[in-house]
Order: structure tokens, then sequence, then C-alpha cells
């Protein structure tokens, strides 16, 4: 993380106190890689939610400020500053466009979760995994083009070496130098935390029954409850309403003629 601290040794086996100043993050392999567009997904809805989390905070503690100074002016006896008018706590503004955007997020799970019901079981989970590789194969490509060029020059020269030629790291060498973490032999983690504190079950709770209900409306309004329930549970699949051709255009029809025949005497 940036700003930790850390001990830097030389060449001549030196240490020196270390401050991390900046991070360039780059795959080390393509499992990694295939993770990395979910990874900056998830920072970005954090730093969002940071800046405006910071942005409330400023705009509430400008608020305190101004009425502080303005109940000390009042005890005074002096004039003091006019009080702005109290800002509503709910913008309808902002409830406008939560909503528009929750309206959205379920308007796609519907669509998402009617597409996959209406998918024979063996194809779900292909067509899960082709939704993921779709995500993530173009960071994995790149990934693969990068782990293919690195070069030991930079490395070699920030260490005062005066090697020229390009030093390719191969896969198998690069693989031993980005290599995961492995414990040491015969050791084993202990994942029990005495300390730990007791999670609250109702979150995941709250989540499963509302992918639950979501999913239930989906497969109801398709019908397919109606079907699996022999008609005693949900509504029909609905039929669709077929245009009425239109009538023929009619050939008019000729007069009728007619005849009288004369009386004879």
């Amino acid at each position: 993380m940036v700003g930790r601290n850390g001990v830097f040794y030389d060449r001549k086996g030196r240490d020196w106190d270390a401050t991390i100043s900046k991070i360039i993050e780059n795959p080390i392999s393509i499992r990694q890689a295939f993770w990395a567009p979910y990874k900056k997904a998830i920072r970005l809805v954090e730093e969002q939610t940071a800046k405006r989390a910071a942005a409330a905070d400023t705009s509430v503690s400008q608020e305190l400020g101004e009425g502080a100074t303005t109940i000390a002016a009042a005890e005074k006896g002096k004039p003091g500053v006019p009080a702005t008018p109290a800002k509503p706590k709910i913008d309808t503004g902002t409830l406008a466009a939560i909503g528009l955007v929750l309206t959205t997020l379920l308007t796609a799970l519907g669509g998402i979760f009617g597409a996959f019901a209406k998918l024979p079981v063996w194809q779900v989970p292909f067509a899960i995994a082709g939704i993921l590789l779709a995500i993530s194969l173009p960071s994995m490509f790149l990934a693969w083009l990068k782990l293919r060029k690195r070069n030991l020059g930079p490395i070699l020269d920030a260490n005062g070496w005066a090697v020229n030629a390009k030093a390719k790291i191969n896969v198998p060498f690069g693989g031993s130098l980005t290599s995961v973490a492995a414990l040491p032999p015969g050791s084993r983690r202990d994942l029990a935390d005495p300390f730990a504190e007791k999670k609250s079950p109702w979150p995941a709770i709250i989540v499963l029954a509302l992918l639950l209900l979501l999913a239930y409306v989906t497969l109801n309004k398709l019908g397919y409850i109606y079907e699996w329930t022999n008609g005693r549970l949900g509504n029909p699949r609905p039929v669709p309403i077929e245009k009425a051709a239109p009538a023929a255009p009619t050939s008019p029809t000729a007069p009728a003629k007619t005849s009288q025949a004369g009386k004879t005497s």
C-alpha cells in the first residue's frame, strides 16, 4: 500500500529506510488477469462511495460551523449571519436517480433470468462461462502479450549493471520469479480466530430472499410456475396476440336482371 514503510537492501547488503510512494499494478499471471476486471469494478465502486461520503461529511461540517457561528453571535447580542434555509434531508432528484438505477438494474436482471430460464439446464453453465469469458478475455489476452515481453534490462540497469542486450524472461523463469507464495513444508494454517466477531446472517438472508423473489416473479411472468405446478400456482404463459388478416376485397356484384312476362288474354 502507498505510504507504508519498508526496508530496502542495496547490493552491498546495507539496509535503508524506505517508504512506498507508488505502485504499478500489472498482472503476473493469466489467472490474476482473469479477476482483474472485477477487482477494478469493485475498486471503482469503493472510490465513488468514499468520494460521496467525504463530500457529505464536508457539507455537514460546514453547516454545523455556520450554525455555531450564528448561535454565538446571537448570544453576544450582535446581529448574526442570516441563516441559510435548511435544505431538505431527502433530495427528490437523488431519489429519482436512485429509482432509475434500481429500475434499470432490475430490468437487466429480469432479462438475464428470463434468458437463463429459456435455456435447458445443461446449457446454463456454458452460458455463465461465456459471460465470464466475454468480460475477462480481453484482460487475459493483454496479460498474455505483456508476460511474453518481460525484460530484465530495467532491473539490471537499476542495480548498476551495464547490460545492453535484451534479457527476456521466458515463461518458466518468470513463473518462478512471480509465483504465488506457498507455505513451508510441514506447516499449516490455523483459520480459527478465537476473537472473531460473530457475523449477522441477516444480510445474506435478505439478499437471498430478494434473488428468490426476483426469480419467482420472472418465472411466473413467463408462465413456468404455472406449468411446473400443473396450474395450481402462478399465471399461465401469455399467449401472443396474432393480428387478424385483413379481409379480401369483394368484387362488386352485378345487378340482377329481372324479366317481367306479359299477360296474354
